[in-house]
């Protein structure tokens, strides 16, 4: 059965809260919650497929990313923890 996006947005915020549970260090506890908040507002997305979902929220983290003005060093350290968190789940 295919996952549906909600159920992909879901499953990714359970993996971003056990690692924040387990963040020791304040920048990816910040990082955790930008990828949580992102999340959340992306699971209300008709689709389904794990690999469309991903690929979809990655294209609208880089291009939230970069309206926010983050910097290239937090851009890269987020994107680490989103791929590390991609392939956990």
């Amino acid at each position: 059965m295919t996952m549906t996006f909600s159920e992909r947005a879901d499953q990714l915020c359970d993996a971003l809260r056990e690692i924040e549970h387990q963040a020791e260090e304040g920048d990816e506890l910040f990082y955790c919650a930008y990828l949580l908040g992102l999340l959340g507002l992306h699971s209300s997305a008709e689709g389904e497929g794990q690999a469309e979902f991903d690929e979809a929220f990655e294209g609208t983290l880089r291009d939230t990313l970069e309206a926010e003005n983050v910097s290239e060093a937090d851009q890269t350290l987020i994107l680490n923890l989103w791929h590390k968190t991609r392939q956990t789940v």
